[in-house]
């Protein structure tokens, strides 16, 4: 390692600690600068750390720090109200768009052959766990839904591939 590694090692350390989501290669890249191998600076950071409170995860598009997993329900239980929960019509809405978006209100209530109450999409937007991304150019172009980044943290996934396994009997022709 060069003398400027152990910099650019702690200004790593520093841009992921003070972010509340996870830094991308590319806010990485510009910190550090073009010459540093962003691989090398998150290895070296993963082992930095180790053992502490806290680990250097995958989340979305980027990285982050989280509790460490054995510490976790022992420090919700401390710090934190219980989590509010979804109700169980927007958990079912969410894990629709996150199989099939972008998709539109009609199409949801389509499959589940339910109306689709406005304040649900409202609520998941709310907590930002879904986005518009545009309209469907069919006539009265709803809107379309896709999930957030926010989703992919709030449930601890790397990508939507993971889910592949439980959405598998959601996907395909509406």
């Amino acid at each position: 390692m060069t003398s400027s590694v152990p910099n650019s090692v702690r200004l790593a350390e520093a841009l992921l600690f003070q972010s509340s989501g996870p830094v991308s290669r590319m806010m990485l890249a510009r910190a550090l600068g073009d010459n540093v191998e962003i691989a090398q600076i998150l290895t070296e950071v993963a082992r930095r750390t180790e053992g502490p409170g806290f680990e250097l995860v995958a989340a979305g598009d980027g990285w982050m720090f989280r509790t460490a997993p054995d510490l976790a329900e022992t420090l919700r239980a401390m710090l934190e109200r219980p989590p509010e929960r979804l109700p169980r019509t927007a958990l079912e809405v969410l894990l629709l768009i996150a199989a099939r978006q972008p998709v539109t209100r009609p199409d949801i209530e389509s499959f589940r052959d339910a109306a689709l109450p406005q304040k649900t999409l409202s609520l998941l937007q709310e907590k930002g766990l879904i986005r518009s991304v545009g309209r469907k150019p069919v006539p009265g172009q709803p809107q379309l839904w896709a999930t957030t980044e926010t989703f992919l943290v709030t449930y601890g996934l790397k990508s939507l591939a993971e889910l592949d396994p439980l959405l598998e009997g959601l996907r395909g022709a509406l």
